[in-house]
């Protein structure tokens, strides 16, 4: 299963075209917030994962 999730193997995380699908949350460099490459905040519904194998933390949901 964790080869089909985007941004599971941690190097790239998710491609612009699979950014509406759940992923692995891809920090975006260039976010000030800290956003995902996605656009959207690490507790969005869509991120899986805060990296692989890390759950996102409850409290951000």
């Amino acid at each position: 299963m964790s080869d089909r999730i985007p941004g599971w193997e941690g190097s790239v995380g998710p491609f612009p075209s699979q950014y509406g699908r759940t992923h692995v949350y891809a920090r975006d460099v260039q976010s000030g917030a800290g956003n995902c490459v996605c656009g959207r905040h690490l507790g969005h519904s869509l991120h899986i994962q805060a990296a692989p194998g890390v759950p996102v933390p409850d409290t951000l949901r």
